[in-house]
């Protein structure tokens, strides 16, 4: 999980001119509405900021909309991943990061507002470049990730064909399940699902070592 529920629609947030709080508010404001729906008005009332400077700052929407991608994946993902990518980890990391990701939405409460770059994947990915490129890096990521920890937990190269392929599955069953967690009120719901992920890995992993 990538810390991508801890925010509300109502949740307050400080209003500076700082390039930093302008990005976390407007980041904010593209991850609950998404990027077509938010007008520059909204970024003006979302980050406290009046048009020019933002224009002055970031040329426009778009590349204001790139920088809270880049700035979602340093305060987000890196912190919520770090699990996973340490030195050694394992399929029990793997485990804890799915667990951490569902109990952060009991936390909040559901519906979840889902993953910024798994919401971008859905409402932009198709249709821009640039952020598809963002996107796909992310994916990249945490497939990378899950490789290198299921890779460990069975003493192969995380290089390995099955092992790429069990890994980006991981990465894209996660990403969905972030996603199905938009539409469920239901947090047993949610737990079932990810608990059968994890056992569908630990049997494939099985299956790969004998």
């Amino acid at each position: 999980m990538e810390r991508s529920f801890k925010y509300k629609d109502e949740m307050p947030r400080p209003r500076s001119h700082s390039r930093d709080t302008l990005v976390e508010n407007a980041m904010l404001q593209f991850w609950v509405h998404g990027y077509e729906a938010t007008s520059m008005d909204d970024l003006v009332r979302a980050t406290g900021v009046g048009r020019g400077s933002i224009y002055a700052d970031f040329g426009g929407k778009r590349d204001l909309f790139l920088a809270c991608l880049s700035h979602f994946r340093d305060v987000a993902v890196t912190p919520a991943f770090a699990i996973v990518e340490a030195e050694g980890a394992g399929l029990a990391a793997v485990e804890a990061y799915m667990n951490d990701g569902v109990a952060e939405i009991e936390q909040i409460g559901l519906p979840a507002h889902g993953c910024f770059m798994g919401n971008t994947l859905t409402e932009l990915g198709a249709h821009d470049a640039d952020i598809a490129k963002v996107v796909r890096a992310h994916y990249d990521r945490l497939t990378d990730g899950f490789a290198r920890a299921l890779a460990n937990e069975i003493d192969q190269s995380p290089a390995e064909i099955e092992i790429r392929e069990l890994a980006g599955f991981l990465a894209v069953s996660a990403q969905g399940l972030w996603a199905y967690a938009r539409g469920t009120n239901s947090i047993n719901d949610l737990k079932k699902k990810a608990g059968t992920l994890i056992e569908l890995v630990k049997l494939k992993l099985a299956d790969m070592g004998d």
